[in-house]
């Protein structure tokens, strides 16, 4: 128990109403503290189920030891992690293992995402993926390069009618920080090849270690509309075990975590229990996860937790929307209240494993009673919507109009929406997610900005975050002086006019006294940076002496360049060189000039 009450405001959308309250004996009545009966919960978390290894097959992609700094299940922005991240070392070049006999069945490379990443399909109905490549086997290497010249495009998706077949432990590529990876690592995952499902690979056998038991870091408890913990009408976090006092129902979420022996990365648990006194009432486990409603991650989180804080928050209760394959019990509304008239009590007990079996749990001893005290709420109460039906909603005169589709809100929904000034406006709050997106119209009234014409091709906005800074950008459609775009975001957005086109720009190696003469004398590529401060990069292309080459790119480090490998140069000769792009407010730019090979 405790001594003392500790308040934590939380920042962050919705946060702002939520605190930490933790109670003991001497903050409550006595008459309340006695009349409750003090149930312990039977504890059987040192009785040890370890799910991980037991399936065979699988071998090491790396012949390094395996390190992770991501696990299968960890929470990520709008999805669940759904492979092992294995750490190199900090740098690229290992060679990555093919981990059974079997044949590429695709091959991908996108300057987003997974990167240069190859499928691997096996005889025993399981694919391997394997992303973030720095390059791939010669032979693939040179087939997708052929592709890539032959189809005049840098990302390429294929599934390989030429068979490169494999053996378990051949090399099939070397590990990289490709695509949208944010340092080199290998992406590893292993599918089931005819749903293409993710599957959990510590299943198998790899040689990962973990010791370590989970962190259950606290629990959030929620309350009803009409209900209150432990006084506070607001969602409380409890960081301890100990006495909770409730007055109508209350939903409950857990923040937990998982860290491994050989790095303190922060992972996901395994799986995860909620008894309410000898009852499981609520229970999920990640030994697969489904690609087509990943995306239902915001429904499993906390959203308004997870959103400002990152925190590995879970709720322990379903979502109508929520369309997830991970639960193995559940009840409908997940609220657990009281049916008795005056009071009553249980004992709410959490326990949380990582694959390995390691375990963590606390309790909460729960007493209800039924006078509900009073209490204030933070914002006036708006109309609850359907979530089952399509919404046209629209501002008083008119200036905004949003468009919510059936099934858009994983629950049914309020949304207040308006302009703020003449150069921003909101809709909805950010600590809400939305499962499709809204189609959202902006009348020229709304519209600032010193054009004539209202919308243009280069009207946006861009969604700014609690801080006032500026984040992604939205593209949009005029129709007259309507400005429509789509977004699952909410929150709060300004007016912006994207009209400086894309920075093409060499690198400093090639410089010359002449500024359009470059020089390639030393190194194994041409090097661009390829620079856009809007929307972002919509297309991009060159051509050397009139001939289409192939210019690699890596969008977070604004950076494009030939490969002097391809062999689409002539060496001792002065070539014409034009690369041109253009963004996605269709403003472009050109850049000519003479190479030096």
């Amino acid at each position: 128990m405790w001594n003392t009450i500790d308040f934590r405001f939380i920042s962050g959308p919705l946060l702002l109403c939520g605190f930490l309250l933790q109670m003991s004996a001497a903050d409550l009545p006595s008459n309340v503290w006695n009349a409750f009966d003090h149930k312990v919960a039977v504890r059987d978390s040192s009785v040890r189920s370890d799910w991980a290894g037991k399936r065979t097959g699988i071998s090491p992609p790396l012949d390094i030891p395996l390190v992770l700094s991501g696990n299968f299940g960890e929470l990520r922005t709008d999805h669940f992690h759904t492979g092992l991240d294995f750490k190199t070392q900090g740098k690229e070049g290992f060679p990555v293992l093919a981990a059974s006999d079997g044949v590429i069945s695709r091959v991908k490379i996108s300057p987003f995402g997974y990167g240069r990443a190859l499928y691997l399909s096996g005889p025993k109905g399981l694919t391997t993926v394997y992303a973030h490549l720095q390059r791939f086997t010669p032979v693939i290497e040179q087939w997708s390069l052929d592709k890539q010249y032959a189809q005049k495009h840098f990302a390429l998706d294929e599934r390989p009618s030429h068979f490169f077949v494999f053996d378990q432990g051949d090399t099939i590529g070397w590990s990289g920080n490709s695509g949208g990876s944010g340092g080199p690592h290998l992406h590893f995952e292993i599918r089931e090849t005819s749903t293409q499902k993710p599957l959990n690979p510590l299943l198998w056998d790899l040689p990962v270690t973990d010791r370590k038991a989970p962190e259950l870091k606290g629990v959030w408890l929620l309350p009803t509309e009409v209900g209150s913990i432990n006084g506070s009408s607001r969602p409380v976090k409890l960081e301890q075990g100990g006495l909770v006092v409730a007055h109508g129902g209350f939903r409950v979420a857990i923040d937990a975590l998982d860290r491994l022996d050989a790095a303190n990365n922060r992972c996901g648990i395994y799986k995860a229990e909620m008894h309410l006194d000898d009852e499981v009432i609520f229970a999920w486990e990640l030994d697969a996860l489904d690609f087509s409603v990943n995306r239902d991650m915001n429904a499993h989180a906390y959203f308004p937790a997870w959103n400002a804080t990152g925190e590995q928050v879970h709720r322990m209760h379903r979502l109508p929307g929520n369309r997830l394959p991970i639960y193995t019990k559940q009840t409908t509304s997940g609220v657990i209240s009281c049916d008795a008239n005056e009071k009553c009590q249980h004992v709410l007990t959490v326990r949380v494993w990582d694959i390995h079996g390691n375990a963590a749990e606390n309790q909460w001893d729960v007493v209800f009673k039924s006078l509900a005290p009073e209490t204030s709420s933070c914002e006036e109460a708006l109309e609850r919507r359907d979530r089952s039906k399509t919404h046209v909603l629209s501002t008083a005169k008119g200036e905004i109009t949003v468009t919510c589709p059936a099934q858009a809100f994983y629950e049914d929904f309020s949304l207040d929406f308006a302009p703020i000034d003449s150069t921003s406006f909101y809709i909805g709050t950010s600590a809400v997610p939305v499962s499709q997106p809204l189609q959202v119209a902006l009348q020229g009234g709304v519209i600032s900005g010193d054009s004539e014409d209202g919308c243009t091709d280069q009207t946006a906005v861009r969604f700014v975050d609690e801080y006032k800074e500026g984040g992604a950008w939205f593209s949009g459609e005029c129709q007259g002086s309507t400005f429509s775009f789509s977004t699952r975001q909410l929150g709060r957005y300004e007016w912006s006019v994207d009209s400086v086109a894309p920075r093409i720009s060499p690198h400093r190696r090639h410089l010359t006294v002449q500024d359009s003469v470059l020089n390639v004398a030393t190194g194994n590529e041409l090097r661009f940076n390829l620079e856009d401060s809007g929307v972002g990069i919509d297309d991009f292309s060159a051509e050397l002496d009139g001939e289409w080459i192939l210019m690699r790119w890596d969008p977070k480090r604004e950076r494009i360049w030939y490969d002097l490998g391809d062999g689409r140069h002539a060496k001792g000769k002065r070539q014409c060189l034009i690369i041109e792009a253009k963004d996605e407010s269709n403003n472009r730019s050109r850049w000519k000039g003479w190479v030096q090979f």
